[in-house]
């Protein structure tokens, strides 16, 4: 069975050939929320609120749930439509807000803008939703409307959670004895067959206990299995402990409400529609609105066989009104509620992915602590160079393909044991190297009190790498991994082993230190928002610390904080999939001269970014060639990079230079501008062409105009990696004059070797790295086109 855990249920990420994304223009979603922003503000009231349709009182609830969408979809907190809107909400505390709702949504907005400011009025509000949860005997733990009504429903208990748990995010406990009846009310008033509908069944079990809802309907569906996990997740225990100064891993987690959501998830996703509010016949939006909380909080890209983001974007696009007007018409809660949840669903189910959690086997070899990767990444979202909104998943392993895995800059992999038969392991070993050739990154760690995982880890990855040179290494103190943000306190570093492969270190093993808790530990007990009360002793806070400051490094490493939403990930595996089956007339091979190809997908992007920006007709497909075999004379243009020695064979450079003498080009650069490689690749060139001299290329030569298709370029961006106190390890971006030299056949004619001792090829490569220094990818990709442009043209 599948556990779900506090707040973080654990779902599979299950694919098959039925579930290929439908292809999302990142453009039209950026579009459409800032058409609906713009139309938030301009049905803005001068007092600062949004009329509200239907209900007088609820003029606050509506203004706040405008702030929220609108804050969600990155408006700054001193816009003056948010400044207005606050000033007018701060003018009614307590019951003057009116209905639970608008108690529950002016909180959510007081959390989201400024809640230090606000902390008073969110600890009053509090208080207000504690004294109306019903209490009229055991079995209570829902709200009613107002404060004096009679009985409870579960729309209005659902906004009251959400409520009392973004208040607990900034500070503010919520008495236990709230959380526990709202676990039991949301337990009782499900429906055996899983869903929920609007309101408790008044008639009650022999227990006295609630017998269901009524009717089950998606929009309560969904907020049924939210609540549970939101009110579960407060008080149900994870996988590990702290007890005075120890901290114990590999505990039993509570997890009485699993069965319970994944029983509701199940409802869903036998009946996921994005056309209709599923067995209702209104409320579409505000369904569709907790769809993406559901997928969220179990961070769950399926619903079943659905992609519920890409679905439910397509779908949300196509309602917005087509007349210019930015909005999305009333399904039942009013024109500019709509239009928010609408706003909420495209902004927050779109969240950068920071890493995925590999499943394989059951949950106890994968996942015996269940709140590990979820925990960091709260961490990691609350660094000020982080975005303050991630995301994460669980891929189950033996179901997702290359392109699936590619969704995820970082994969994790973590248990004690692990057997994996032969067969499985070279499947599985094919799969992570073409996920690591595209710039992937793997994560893992192996837990102490066994050596199953260790085995079989260091077993896949001889699999990965059958080449010699790619051995499982101790990365070395000066690794760029212990300084990329957080400096680690000397007693707290552990031996951290990687593979150098391609443009950086892409893969990095954390082996099992016995006497110490493993990281996914430490994770596991870390609290991204501190209880009123609950404080760790010093000692173990420490541990805590800093083995979250090794996470951070390492996916600050990983990712160079470089991180791609979901709708602009979607695409590239699109591309990648129906660009390479188009019949093509230009090849661009790379050169191999003997040294590993860090860098094998350089050429194919240059290529596909030459075919969009160009209107070029391209093959995708490349190939390597080498100067032994003949048919690379076939090939006008050549292609190569380094990082070490580059170093020609006898009898290659006669080849090479009749090569070039006939018409042939090659262009090449310097991984992460590595001087080994220039100066090997410089001083081979002149014994290719003895009689001829390497120049810098002026900026007024026509390689670097548009004159052959290209860009006219005087400036590209370029990284440099620098280390502050502050700041860790990062890229900084500056400006600089491109920088190539050439060598012609004689004065005054084409060039026939173009080199670049900047990097040009990681950049390519797509690849996120600190310790890579050369142009940005932007840069790169319009230097090399402005370059393969030229070599075309005297062709």
């Amino acid at each position: 069975m599948t556990r779900y855990y506090i707040l973080y249920c654990i779902c599979f990420f299950v694919i098959t050939a039925a579930l290929q994304a439908q292809d999302i223009d990142p453009k039209a979603v950026e579009q459409a929320m800032q058409r609906g922003i713009q139309f938030l503000k301009n049905q803005q009231k001068a007092d600062g609120s949004w009329a509200t349709e239907g209900v007088s009182d609820e003029r606050c609830g509506t203004t706040a749930l405008a702030v929220l969408a609108m804050r969600s979809c990155g408006v700054p907190t001193n816009d003056p439509s948010i400044q207005r809107a606050m000033t007018y909400m701060r003018a009614f505390s307590g019951t003057d807000a009116g209905r639970n709702y608008s108690i529950a949504l002016q909180t959510m907005a007081f959390c989201a803008v400024d809640p230090v400011t606000d902390l008073a009025r969110i600890r009053q509000n509090v208080e207000l939703l504690e004294q109306r949860q019903r209490k009229r005997n055991e079995n209570s733990g829902g709200w009613h409307y107002y404060a004096s009504g009679e009985g409870s429903d579960l729309s209005n208990s659902q906004f009251s959670i959400l409520a009392l748990y973004e208040a607990e995010r900034v500070g503010v406990r919520v008495n236990d004895a709230v959380w526990r009846l709202a676990l039991r009310y949301w337990s009782e008033t499900q429906n055996s067959d899983g869903g929920w509908g609007y309101s408790p069944d008044s008639r009650r079990t022999q227990e006295g206990k609630f017998s269901g809802s009524g009717g089950a309907t998606g929009s309560m569906t969904t907020a049924g299995i939210a609540s549970l996990i939101v009110s579960a997740g407060t008080l149900e225990r994870g996988g590990a402990t702290v007890v005075g100064n120890d901290i114990k891993c590999f505990q039993k987690p509570s997890s009485e409400s699993s069965a319970q959501i994944e029983r509701g998830i199940d409802w869903l996703a036998r009946r996921f529609s994005v056309n209709s509010n599923p067995n209702s016949s209104n409320y579409l939006l505000y369904y569709l609105y907790a769809v993406e909380r559901v997928g969220r909080m179990t961070n769950q890209r399926f619903i079943g066989q659905h992609d519920w983001y890409r679905a439910g974007t397509e779908k949300i696009l196509a309602l917005q009104d087509a007349l210019g007007n930015g909005h999305w018409r009333p399904m039942g809660c009013g024109i500019i509620s709509d239009t928010s949840f609408a706003l909420l669903f495209l902004s927050k189910g779109r969240r950068p992915v920071l890493m995925s959690k590999i499943q394989f086997g059951n949950d106890e070899a994968w996942n015996v602590h269940p709140n590990d990767v979820n925990n960091l990444t709260l961490y990691v979202e609350a660094q000020p160079q982080w975005p303050d909104e991630l995301t994460w998943q669980v891929i189950d392993i033996q179901h997702a393909t290359p392109d699936h895995l590619l969704q995820s800059p970082v994969i994790s992999f973590s248990a004690r044991n692990w057997v994996l038969p032969a067969n499985e392991m070279e499947t599985l070993a094919k799969k992570l190297r073409e996920y690591l050739d595209q710039g992937g990154f793997i994560l893992a760690e192996a837990q102490p009190g066994g050596n199953g995982f260790d085995n079989t880890f260091r077993a896949l990855m001889q699999k990965v790498f059958p080449e010699p040179g790619y051995e499982l290494t101790l990365l070395e103190r000066g690794h760029p991994i212990w300084t990329a943000e957080k400096t680690i306190d000397p007693d707290h570093i552990r031996p951290l082993e990687g593979i150098h492969y391609g443009c950086r270190t892409s893969v990095v093993y954390v082996p099992p230190v016995e006497g110490k808790p493993s990281l996914s530990c430490l994770w596991e007990v870390y609290r991204h928002y501190n209880r009123e009360g609950t404080r760790y002793s010093e000692v173990a806070q420490r541990q805590i610390d800093n083995g979250l400051g090794i996470g951070l490094n390492i996916l600050a490493y990983a990712t160079s904080r470089e991180l791609r939403r979901k709708d602009e990930i979607a695409e590239q595996v699109i591309r990648t999939q129906t660009i390479a089956d188009r019949r093509a007339r230009i090849f661009l091979p790379y050169l191999d001269y003997g040294a590993t190809n860090p860098a094998p997908h350089a050429p194919q992007n240059l290529l596909y970014y030459l075919e969009k920006e160009c209107d070029m007709r391209i093959e995708t497909q490349t190939a390597a060639v080498t100067l032994s075999d003949d048919s690379f004379s076939d090939y006008p243009v050549l292609f190569t990079h380094g990082r070490g020695t580059f170093q020609l064979a006898e009898g290659q450079h006669r080849k090479l230079r009749q090569h070039l003498e006939f018409g042939g080009f090659l262009f090449a650069n310097a991984i992460c501008s590595a001087d080994p490689f220039a100066a090997s690749f410089q001083a081979e060139m002149l014994k290719v062409l003895p009689r001829a001299k390497w120049e810098k290329i002026p900026l007024s030569d026509p390689i670097f105009s548009d004159d052959y298709g290209g860009f006219k370029i005087n400036a590209l961006d370029i990284r440099q990696v620098e280390r502050t106190p502050e700041q860790g390890t990062r890229a900084r971006i500056r400006q600089v004059p491109p920088e190539l030299f050439g060598i012609r056949l004689s004065e005054g004619e084409r060039w026939v070797v173009v080199f670049s001792p900047y990097d040009v090829s990681c950049a390519l490569e797509k690849t996120s790295s600190l310790e890579c220094r050369g142009y940005t990818q932007e840069s790169a990709l319009k230097l090399a086109a402005n370059v393969i442009l030229y070599a075309l043209g005297h062709w």
